[in-house]
């Protein structure tokens, strides 16, 4: 949890702030002036470079706050047990403060440099401690881009970000940094919630969301590529497909159950599961995992979140768009609304455009 806003005088060092347990604050103006370092607008500052390690990379976005080291967590267990690298990326956005405090466009106080430095040498030692190779880099700018500029440049095999960090946002609204990273990134993104457990050895229960579209089965492939590991058993996969009946044909309709059209939507549902079982045979045969088919009616994002909760499952995989087609330029409301609610880490996987399905089990 945030804590209370403190300022301090530029002669203060990395060690002033980390004894007053901050790992986030801001400087005056007219406590600083004259005494920062010049650091370009996109320069970056870095502990050594990654660029390709031969295995993969996990990327562990972090704004230094409690829902961000949760996600470092995640990113440490994956990167750890597929053998990946882990690079911790820090973004600086000091654009847009109040004109109580400086325009910090192309400057930086050496304070926030030090202390983001420390740090993040800090975490990627701990990381080291483990056994994975791990490095940092520092970016002045905007976060989202960073974090997908990153991602791009290390052609990187998973980003981990928090849903909210030291900015509050309304809880009903996707934190702005997800939301956009969600939207744009090449590679799958796992969120993390503030409220979300903890990672405790491996994945062994995803909950995989399906419309039957491409979409979605690349997400459960790269899903399952990610927590598998040579000591690592393949994770029980919940198969769910949600079908929304209008409230006019349901059963507590006002029209009541005699209403003709509402055994069209009975035969719809037999329809799903008899399709469900087909499509969950031809995967389970195809990915050589256990996989338990489940048809629901209802509103999808409630129903994800519901059964996810139920069948206690490590993760919801969910691609970020499906039959609807939308642009990477809005995210799906489903995969939106699920990633806002859930009570455990949210997948997403947005297929790169052009990029072939190498299994179509189903397209009856």
């Amino acid at each position: 949890m945030e804590g209370p806003l403190f300022f301090f005088p530029a002669r203060a060092s990395p060690a002033d702030f980390a004894e007053a347990g901050l790992s986030h604050y801001y400087v005056r103006q007219e406590d600083f002036q004259g005494e920062s370092r010049a650091l370009d607008a996109g320069a970056t500052m870095d502990g050594s470079d990654p660029q390709s390690c031969p295995r993969g990379t996990v990327i562990a976005a972090t704004d230094l706050s409690e829902t961000a080291h949760a996600g470092v967590r995640w990113a440490l267990q994956v990167a750890g047990r597929r053998g990946f690298a882990l690079h911790l990326v820090h973004a600086l956005n000091v654009a847009g403060w109040t004109s109580d405090f400086t325009e910090l466009h192309s400057k930086v106080p050496v304070q926030l440099e030090d202390a983001a430095r420390q740090h993040l040498d800090r975490m990627a030692g701990e990381a080291r401690q483990r056994g994975v190779a791990a490095t940092w880099s520092v970016t002045i700018g905007q976060p989202s881009e960073i974090i997908v500029a990153e991602a791009q440049r290390l052609h990187a095999d998973l980003v981990v970000l928090g849903t909210s960090g030291h900015r509050p946002f309304d809880p009903v609204a996707l934190g702005s940094t997800a939301e956009r990273v969600v939207q744009r990134a090449d590679c799958p993104v796992l969120t993390i919630h503030p409220e979300d457990p903890a990672p405790s050895g491996s994945v062994e229960r995803i909950l995989a969301a399906t419309d039957f579209s491409d979409q979605a089965t690349w997400a459960l492939r790269s899903a399952l590529e990610l927590v598998s590991g040579s000591e690592s058993p393949s994770p029980r996969v919940f198969l769910l497909h949600v079908f929304h009946v209008p409230y006019e044909f349901s059963m507590d309709s006002i029209y009541g159950p005699a209403t003709p059209v509402a055994t069209v939507w009975e035969a719809v549902g037999r329809e799903v599961e008899e399709r469900l079982a087909r499509h969950s045979e031809a995967l389970a045969s195809d990915l050589g995992v256990e996989i338990v088919p489940l048809g629901r009616s209802g509103y999808p994002p409630q129903v994800i979140v519901r059964q996810a909760v139920e069948a206690q499952v490590d993760w919801i995989v969910m691609g970020t768009h499906g039959r609807t087609g939308l642009s990477h330029v809005l995210l799906g409301s489903t995969a939106e609304r699920v990633i806002q609610k859930a009570q455990c880490p949210v997948l997403t996987v947005r297929r790169p455009s052009g990029e072939p399905t190498p299994f179509e089990p189903d397209r009856r």
